[in-house]
């Protein structure tokens, strides 16, 4: 059983699609906004509130911390799937710490 509570940190599928779902959709961030009265409000990556039912919260996904908060090597993500690795991106991008790591050997340049 999931208990959430406010500040709680979540992956959420798009609530558009729970019943249509196909194979490349890919789940967002959301934090838990208000967990009271049996209905969680949830705010998500790009700023939309979302309202849930108790039942359907039983079915988020908690979120790693380093997810939270992003980390500079992505192989240290404790969500290392395809969504962690979208929103360690748009963390970056957003506190503008985009960059390319250039390794250079006698035989190749790796990007």
């Amino acid at each position: 059983m999931v208990v959430l509570t406010k500040g709680d940190y979540v992956w959420l599928e798009d609530p558009r699609k729970q019943n249509k779902k196909q194979s490349n959709d890919v789940p967002i961030g959301a934090r838990v906004k208000i967990a009271d009265s049996g209905q969680l409000q949830l705010q998500d990556d790009e700023g939309k509130d979302h309202w849930m039912s108790a039942d359907l919260a039983q079915k988020l996904r908690m979120m790693h911390i380093t997810s939270i908060e992003g980390v500079e090597d992505m192989i240290r993500l404790g969500d290392l799937h395809e969504a962690g690795i979208l929103r360690n991106l748009l963390i970056r991008y957003q506190e503008n710490l985009i960059y390319v790591s250039i390794h250079r050997n006698k035989n190749f340049i790796l990007l």
